[in-house]
This record gives structure tokens, sequence and C-alpha cells, in this order.
């Protein structure tokens, strides 16, 4: 697939490869304008390497940050990252333990990525009155768990203050995320191009080649895309 490019941040075209299922991660560097030395949290962290959200801000945005999964499978093959991923059940983390890991309250990007119904409790459990994050990548479901979870994870962001810029995100067909940001630290102008509801995300993105029957996800350099007339 290729089309006109809607993303462009510092660093974008240096990038050969991204990792993430629906490319959260080209998405949270966009918000963020190619961030470098930037800190996530990612909450059902699965593989590693693959269709993982945090992988490419790790090696070639210089990102620190914690990982976590509770399938002890996934974290015996973390030894491939440079940062650390704990074997923990995410729907009853000690927010006080996680907070060491980090120089601030204040982190980057969460990415909530459990199966339904463990990503809502987990997000009941995460005391956003006391850490802020810029971006959020939720996972509901909808498409197979229905709309009561999304509409429960709606009401609990959205009265955090954090926006919804691309709600119902797509793969395949199947509605399963929604993308929000921070507006005390994400400027809505550099984002605006991407709102959209449900849509597939490599419509609201515009960058990528896909091959999914054999894993391939590459990035169309900028001077290989048509031009808009």
């Amino acid at each position: 697939k290729c089309s006109v490019k809607k993303i462009n941040f510092n660093g974008y075209d240096d990038i050969k490869n991204f990792y993430s299922q629906a490319a959260q991660d080209l998405f949270v560097l966009q918000c963020l304008d190619g961030k470098r030395d930037g800190t996530y949290l990612e909450l059902g962290c699965n593989d590693p390497v693959r269709e993982n959200n945090t992988i490419l801000l790790e090696q070639s945005f210089n990102w620190s940050g914690l990982s976590i999964d509770k399938d002890p499978n996934y974290i015996d093959m973390w030894s491939v990252r440079k940062n650390p991923a704990i074997c923990r059940d995410a729907q009853a983390l000690d927010y006080s333990e996680i907070l060491t890991h980090y120089d601030s309250a204040h982190i980057d990007y969460l990415s909530l990525d459990l199966d339904y119904p463990a990503t809502l409790h987990c997000l009941e459990s995460i005391p956003l009155d006391e850490i802020a994050f810029s971006v959020i990548t939720y996972e509901h479901e909808v498409y197979s768990a229905g709309t009561s979870h999304r509409h429960q994870s709606r009401k609990i962001l959205e009265s955090f203050g954090y926006k919804i810029i691309c709600s119902d995100v797509s793969n395949l067909g199947n509605a399963y995320e929604d993308w929000y940001y921070n507006p005390i630290y994400i400027d809505f102008d550099r984002i605006k191009n991407l709102e959209s509801v449900n849509a597939e995300w490599s419509d609201i993105l515009s960058i990528a080649h896909i091959d999914d029957a054999n894993n391939k996800r590459w990035i169309i350099p900028h001077s290989s895309r048509p031009k808009k007339h």
C-alpha cells in the first residue's frame, strides 16, 4: 500500500522498519516529533520484537522504560533487549515501586495491551492522578469484547484530561484500539491530520508496505511516495 505521507518527524527518514502490529511506535514518534531519550511503560509486552510497541523507541531513539508481562516465556526472551522486562501481573502492580525505574512521574508513552477484560482492570489500577503520560495506546478489542469495556476505558481516561485522536483503530477490519494524547504535552496541530474514527491503521498513518503473510513491515521513504496534487 502506498499513499501520500501523513507523518514526518525528526529521524523518520532514518527508519527502515517498524515493529508494532498497527504502527503504534510510529504514532508515538509522530506525537513527540521523534523525541530521543524518551520513556515508556509497556503493560502486556508479549514478544520482545515481533509486533512489539517499544523496540523501535529503544533501539533507534534511545528510549528507556519498563515492560511487564505475566507470561514467563516472554520474559525469558527479553535478553535481546536493552531495557528490562519483569514477570508480573499488570493488574496488580505497586506503582510506587514501578516509579523507582523512572526519574519522574511523567512518562512519555503508556502501552496498554492485555487480553480482555484484563486491560480495563489494569487501567483502573493505575493512579492517573499521580502519573502522567503524553501518549497512550489502549487495546479495547471492541470487535470481540463489546462496547462496555470501551465505554469504561474512555470515561476513565477522558476524566483525567486525555483526548482521543484515533478512535476504534482497526486492524484488518477489526476495531480494537483507541489512541490518546495529553494536550498538556502534545500540540494537537502536530497530529490533527491523523484524527480518525473506525479507520484502518495503515490508512490513518499512510506510511507502510505490509506483507502480513511474511511478517514484514517496512517504511516507504518520503522520496518514493507519490506527491499530492
